[in-house]
């Protein structure tokens, strides 16, 4: 399923906005990675990249299989003052353009619905991070709180008749813990745990 970029975009800005913040604060606390070289897989128009690149001094790459999205990552990393910090890839989860080894974090946050080879997605993950890098990969809205504020201001949106179809995104199918699960036994990742609380579904991996 394709997602227009315009469409995302205006999502990441407006409903979506406050999530990204509280998100990549999560990942900085679990993963306790504030330096290195960062892969978000699935960017979209790299909210979570910009996220992190204002909390961290990770170098990133927003990684996302449409050209399209590349590109409004790429204007949305300019508008924000991170040329050069962030940088837009374009590539495909089950066959990263990343060497063996190379970075010290992969995220993702709601890419995974999308992932049509989720064994062969997670030995990428596993092949690029390093020994002893961090992968935290899933969805969620960061915690029962936002997810709640979120749905009060769509509710009131929709009352009032200003919410816009372009505001309006809904994954086409919700996280299965049990394949996701199976899929990193089977690429061999031994070393994850499976964090599911009020943050989301998140998978948390340790090369």
């Amino acid at each position: 399923m394709n997602i227009e970029p315009e469409k995302m975009d205006v999502i990441s800005k407006g409903a979506f906005a406050p999530i990204y913040p509280l998100i990549a604060s999560q990942i900085v606390e679990r993963s306790s990675v504030k330096k290195g070289i960062c892969v978000d897989v699935g960017t979209g128009p790299a909210a979570l990249s910009i996220a992190l690149a204002r909390i961290t001094d990770l170098e990133i790459y927003a990684m996302d299989i449409s050209k399209d999205m590349c590109r409004k990552a790429q204007e949305n990393v300019y508008k924000a003052g991170l040329y050069g910090r962030i940088v837009p890839v374009r590539g495909d989860v089950a066959k990263m353009p990343f060497p063996d080894n190379f970075a010290n974090l992969v995220v993702s946050r709601g890419s995974i619905p999308f992932w049509k080879d989720l064994t062969g997605a997670f030995k990428e993950i596993k092949r690029v991070l390093k020994p002893d890098g961090f992968g935290y990969v899933g969805g969620g809205f960061g915690s029962s709180k936002m997810k709640a504020k979120i749905k009060r201001d769509r509710e009131r949106k929709l009352k009032s008749g200003k919410y816009k179809k372009t505001e309006i995104y809904q994954n086409p199918k919700k996280i299965n813990v049990h394949e996701v699960e199976n899929a990193t036994k089977n690429a061999g990742i031994t070393r994850y745990s499976i964090i599911n609380d009020d943050s989301g579904m998140w998978f948390l991996i340790r090369k």
